[in-house]
């Protein structure tokens, strides 16, 4: 194994772009047999070596293609290994596996992280760019991100850090909403059951387009669309309640009883059964850590809005 570049793998795998010649050199690689199974025996050395997230990441795009794939073994095999892996690693590489085996051709798929209700995770995309995912999450790409385009979609709530690149604007696409940027760091909030959606801008600059309309936010601006009937809005924001779910923190400000019930539901992926009319006028100010337990949880709601409860597996009853 002493023969492969490995420093150029590590660099591939960690995120950096490549030139020309290192892409070539990449490419070749990726194509030989015996090159790829000694990658392959390398990255699970040193995957084993390392930490696991709390993740488990779902790459159902990928797997649909792996299983009509040459490679089938050694990718289900890789996908064993690094099933519950650091997503900063992972994705680099395996996008870039795709990209290769395909000849260049794979620019129209779709590459697809999920997380699920009660997890999340963070990865660095092949242009050095950070993303951090919300529970019950959902962020595509293509596997050719980064040179034609940097073109994503999202469905759930995520935050990003963008590097600098006039060429390839960022633009992220979550129903109606579109925003913009070149280099900023910004969050954006669109779960399908959500009655808003919302994208904040903390640093930088960034282009809103919802159907006809355009804006451009600036640093402390958050764009609100609304399926109440409100409209659409652009109010300031507090970034620190904002990107509480980043730091791993549940903040309520009355906040309305029925949002309290779908946040606890995923971030502790619970069902949670109570009757709305009872609690249509409630709300709940207070902040907790991804650390507590769901029975302190409830036990604190509990007492501030007076209602009893039971909790079997994933199942919980709330009842006055």
């Amino acid at each position: 194994m002493d023969h492969l570049p490995y420093n150029l793998i590590e660099k591939f795998v960690s995120g950096n772009r490549l030139t020309n010649e290192e892409f070539t050199l990449l490419d070749k690689l990726l194509n030989n047999p015996h090159d790829q199974q000694e990658i392959y025996n390398w990255l699970k050395i040193n995957w084993q070596q390392g930490q696991s997230a709390n993740v488990e990441l779902q790459f159902e795009q990928i797997r649909d293609k792996i299983r009509s794939s040459s490679v089938k073994l050694r990718m289900n095999q890789l996908f064993l290994v690094l099933g519950k892996a650091a997503a900063i690693l992972v994705i680099p590489f395996l996008a870039a596996v795709l990209y290769f085996i395909y000849n260049h051709t794979a620019s129209d798929e779709l590459f697809t992280l999920a997380t699920q209700k009660g997890e999340q995770t963070s990865l660095i995309l092949p242009d050095g760019s950070k993303v951090w995912l919300n529970v019950d999450t959902k962020l595509s790409y293509p596997v050719d991100y980064g040179i034609n385009s940097r073109k994503l979609k999202l469905e759930g709530e995520a935050y990003f850090e963008v590097e600098k690149n006039k060429k390839l604007p960022f633009i992220v696409t979550s129903g109606q909403l579109v925003t913009k940027a070149i280099g900023t760091r910004f969050n954006i909030s669109a779960y399908p059951e959500s009655s808003e959606i919302k994208s904040s801008l903390v640093e930088g600059s960034v282009l809103i387009e919802y159907g006809e309309i355009q804006k451009t936010l600036k640093p402390g601006q958050q764009f609100i669309s609304s399926n109440k009937g409100d409209g659409i809005s652009i109010n300031t924001f507090d970034e620190y309640d904002e990107l509480a779910w980043k730091n791993e923190q549940l903040i309520f400000r009355l906040t309305p009883f029925d949002q309290v019930i779908r946040e606890l539901e995923k971030w502790y992926d619970v069902n949670i059964e109570y009757n709305p009319a009872l609690f249509k006028s409630e709300t709940l100010t207070v902040r907790f850590e991804k650390s507590e337990a769901l029975e302190k949880v409830l036990l604190v709601i509990a007492k501030t809005n007076g209602f009893k409860y039971t909790i079997k597996d994933k199942e919980v009853r709330i009842f006055k």
